[in-house]
């Protein structure tokens, strides 16, 4: 019986035993599968870890996008406050010229002051006595020499209205003041002004505009036209309501920041037809028209400064299709 045992143990299969190749073969596979499965591992790792810097940098950006805005926003809005302040600097000053331009229209209109003469022994007070018995005085200019402060013998004295100037002048003339007798008359005060260098095209409405946003009292324009023709000489004659708004204007239109389109314009008293009582302030241009088309400032300045010392020579430019020229020579 042991026998037939051993027998039956000694006949089990058993496995066959791999070739040496097929063995390696299989070792190979297994480290292969193992180095890749390490490297797949590696590379899911390496991925987090991108995955991981792309993530921080979106958030920095993100971060720095928003700091940006709030900067952005910041900045408006300090941009915002400095326009409301410009704005209102503006509206203050626009409120002050109004202001000023309402108290020049307040102010007596031309025509209402007069001369005094004759008046060396008297103050200011006792002008102003001696006027008010004829109306409403509003103020007295006692005339001083510039240089000595001395009392000058005359003062200008404005009424309230033109028909008390006229009064005073019929009523007050060789009347005694302090022992003297006075002279009284019209004063020639200035309230028209003389503007040159006008745009050759503008009409008289076009030049009206224009002084209009300047100042106040604007009463009568008078801009000069070629006969025959649409253009006009360059020059106008501008009246204003009393010489205060007309003061106030010509400071406006002197300055280099006024123009008549891209001209700068020549801005000075008009001289009145009977002339001036006083010679202070006085600007005299004169205008010359029909010149070559070659002429220059230099040649116009030797032509005509044997009238007196020239303070200023303005030539336009000559208009297409034109041959003659025009300029403004200043004395």
């Amino acid at each position: 019986m042991p026998r037939t045992t051993a027998k039956a143990a000694d006949s089990k299969p058993t496995e066959p035993e791999k070739p040496p190749e097929i063995a390696e073969s299989a070792s190979n596979e297994q480290v292969h599968h193992d180095e890749n499965k390490d490297l797949m591992e590696e590379e899911e790792v390496e991925y987090e870890e991108v995955e991981e810097e792309i993530e921080a940098e979106e958030e920095e950006e993100a971060e720095e996008e928003e700091a940006a805005q709030e900067e952005n926003a910041a900045a408006d809005g300090k941009g915002h406050a400095g326009d409301d302040n410009m704005k209102d600097a503006h509206e203050g000053e626009d409120e002050d010229d109004s202001d000023k331009q309402a108290e020049l229209l307040a102010l007596p209109p031309h025509g209402s002051e007069v001369f005094i003469g004759g008046i060396s022994k008297a103050s200011e007070e006792d002008v102003k006595r001696f006027c008010q018995s004829v109306g409403k005085v509003t103020t007295v200019r006692l005339m001083t020499n510039m240089y000595s402060s001395e009392k000058k013998a005359y003062a200008f004295v404005t009424f309230r209205t033109k028909e008390l100037a006229t009064k005073a002048i019929e009523e007050l003339n060789n009347n005694e003041l302090k022992g003297r007798k006075v002279k009284c008359s019209t004063s020639h005060a200035k309230n028209k002004l003389f503007i040159g260098n006008v745009p050759c095209r503008w009409s008289e409405g076009d030049m009206r505009r224009a002084v209009e946003k300047v100042g106040p009292g604007v009463i009568k324009v008078n801009l000069k036209e070629v006969r025959n023709s649409s253009y006009n000489c360059g020059f106008a004659f501008v009246e204003y309501y009393n010489h205060a708004c007309a003061e106030y204007s010509r400071e406006k239109m002197s300055t280099p920041e006024f123009k008549l389109d891209s001209n700068a314009p020549i801005v000075g008293w008009a001289e009145p037809k009977c002339g001036e009582s006083s010679s202070a302030s006085q600007v005299k241009t004169l205008y010359i028209k029909n010149l070559p088309a070659n002429v220059t400032k230099e040649q116009l300045k030797k032509l005509f400064e044997h009238n007196g010392q020239i303070t200023g020579v303005v030539l336009p430019p000559a208009k297409t299709g034109r041959e003659k020229r025009c300029a403004f020579c200043t004395f």
